[in-house]
């Protein structure tokens, strides 16, 4: 009978050999950082289409410049955010200050009934610090 061990074995070894067969025999068109589709491959092996190559390049040109502008409007977004938080950061150093100037202002209150009437007023044995010599 099959355990419930073997099962795992068997499972995760079938997963590793047909991760294995993706990574061999899958789809291997994938080009990493191609987020559209308009880029079209270059033909070279003719000569007499000069234009049509200018023309090919203008048109990745203006979709580079697009993504460029892309880049500028995160940057300035970026630069916004970066003054709000220097903005936060000084609020937060003023409301610690003022915090800390508050206690410092704080007069501490004057307590009073430190002892219990019900028990005696003279201090027991055993709640009397006992001293200790400092043996030379």
């Amino acid at each position: 009978m099959i355990s419930l061990v073997n099962l795992l074995i068997l499972f995760f070894f079938l997963l590793i050999v047909y991760q294995i067969f993706l990574a061999t025999i899958g789809n291997n068109n994938i080009i990493e950082g191609l987020e559209n589709q308009q880029y079209k491959p270059y033909d070279t092996k003719n000569p007499e289409n000069a234009m049509i190559l200018a023309q090919q390049n203008a048109g990745n040109i203006s979709v580079l410049k697009h993504q460029l502008d892309d880049v500028f409007e995160i940057q300035k977004q970026f630069q916004d955010l970066s003054g709000n938080v220097s903005n936060l950061q000084t609020q937060v150093n003023g409301i610690v200050a003022a915090q800390t100037q508050y206690t410092k202002n704080m007069n501490p209150p004057n307590v009073t009934g430190a002892t219990d009437s019900s028990t005696s007023s003279t201090p027991t044995p055993s709640s009397t610090p006992t001293p200790t010599s400092t043996g030379s």
